[in-house]
């Protein structure tokens, strides 16, 4: 059952929401000879849905004027599984601006991921 909800809460959130890149920059392999680790970038496809904040996440979280609440698909643009999202992940909306996550909640019934829950922010 928990496996089509995964899909049907895809579904729902491609045909209403947009697309969207998901983005996280790591720190690669430490190389001694440079002193420094090497920037690992990785991109995921995926579909979202931005809505203004609730009066209750303003008045719990650790919230700015302008940060939103994303709700990103657990199933990425082919279908396959999402790699969780983290805070400080980079997410690039359909129209081009930027937005970092800033808190993160997995939506698990039955312990399988359906939507991540996400507040994001303009990204400086």
């Amino acid at each position: 059952m928990t496996i089509a909800q995964r899909l049907s809460a895809a579904n729902m959130i491609a045909a209403k929401g947009q697309a969207v890149t998901l983005t996280r920059n790591a720190a690669g392999t430490y190389n001694p000879a440079t002193g420094a680790a090497a920037i690992t970038t990785s991109t995921q496809s995926a579909s979202a849905v931005v809505l203004p904040l609730s009066a209750y996440r303003k008045a719990t979280g650790n919230v700015v004027e302008g940060d939103q609440q994303l709700l990103l698909a657990a199933l990425d643009a082919s279908g396959a599984v999402l790699t969780a999202p983290h805070v400080d992940d980079n997410v690039t909306l359909a129209s081009g601006g930027v937005v970092t996550i800033t808190a993160v909640e997995k939506i698990e019934p039955a312990g399988l991921a359906i939507i991540y829950d996400c507040t994001v922010r303009r990204a400086a």
